[in-house]
């Protein structure tokens, strides 16, 4: 009991960030593209230095946990004229996974859990891009995520748009983690991983 209880805390909150980082690449390549300062068609890079991302996991009967991932790259495609053909490719390297307890970050890392020594790598994929508003969007994509493939919804807003060709977004959303084979703490933790993002994409 004592055991179990200390792994699905730890748990949480990497988790939310493995989904906040998919989110926010995925929120770059959706969003329908306003008329900030300049045209955003092009493609544009996703550094882990311009991505902060965050997740959470509700927990019966006490606050949410978090967690975060610290490598996380992408590329995302923006067309101005037709903003649902824009698309965007984000790949996590979950081995970066970081919680502020060494122990639970050793549980997400194992084969209970993300089982980086097999899948070391997590990945997102645009499929449909659906507009919403004059600068919002609804993102639906891929997430591969432990060698298994299921798709994902997500909002998406684009907020800035610089004349250094830079773009600013924020993307809001989550999944069901057991889907892919991650029920550790449940239902005691819940199953959805709720994630916010926020980030910039800068022009290559």
């Amino acid at each position: 009991m004592t055991q179990t209880s200390a792994t699905t805390r730890g748990f949480k909150r990497p988790f939310r960030k493995i989904v906040a980082t998919f989110a926010c690449l995925v929120a770059l390549a959706a969003a329908p593209l306003p008329s900030f300062a300049g045209s955003l068609t092009g493609t544009y890079l996703l550094s882990p230095a311009q991505l902060a991302t965050g997740f959470s996991v509700r927990v019966l009967g006490r606050g949410p946990v978090t967690g975060e991932f610290k490598t996380v790259s992408g590329k995302m495609t923006l067309d101005q004229n037709r903003p649902e053909k824009s698309q965007v490719v984000v790949k996590v390297d979950l081995r970066s996974v970081h919680t502020n307890n060494d122990k639970v970050t050793g549980f997400l890392k194992s084969s209970a859990m993300f089982d980086v020594a097999n899948h070391p790598v997590a990945t997102f994929q645009s499929t449909r891009v659906h507009i919403t508003g004059q600068n919002t969007a609804e993102v639906e994509g891929v997430l591969n995520l432990r060698g298994k493939q299921k798709r994902t919804k997500l909002s998406v807003k684009i907020t800035d748009s610089k004349a250094n060709g830079q773009v600013g977004f924020e993307v809001s959303g989550g999944f069901f983690r057991s889907l892919y084979g991650m029920d550790a703490g449940l239902p005691i933790y819940a199953d959805k991983v709720n994630l916010e993002i926020r980030g910039t994409g800068k022009r290559s």
